[in-house]
């Protein structure tokens, strides 16, 4: 819960406070007395529109910069390039004769043919 959201349900609450004692003071015998807390609860209920949007605002930043750390940041285990497994995996002999043939350094010599 950031700060914006606490100060806009206190003003939530003062408008609505502020609401009940103009409806209130329209059913005395001053009604013209229930402008002042009418135009106070507009005021109130204004500044809490503001700051649920600065909450708002606040939790789409906070959830962008999560993302943006969470692709690549420091201790990442994703590999830069996807292809680097299969790149790592066989020689080039065994990846053009499609593992039928390897290089003397190939790290698997396995025969990888269907036909063998």
């Amino acid at each position: 819960m950031t700060h914006y959201l606490r100060s806009a349900r206190s003003l939530t609450a003062g408008a609505t406070l502020c609401s009940g004692i103009a409806a209130y003071l329209a059913t005395t015998d001053t009604p013209l007395l229930a402008v002042v807390p009418v135009y106070v609860a507009g005021l109130l209920a204004w500044g809490a529109a503001k700051d649920y949007g600065h909450h708002h605002q606040a939790l789409v930043e906070h959830e962008q910069a999560r993302r943006a750390a969470a692709v690549h940041g420091p201790g990442s285990t994703r590999p830069p390039d996807p292809t680097a497994e299969l790149h790592a995996a066989c020689c080039a002999e065994g990846f053009v004769s499609r593992g039928a043939d390897h290089e003397p350094t190939c790290p698997t010599r396995t025969t990888r043919s269907s036909a063998a």
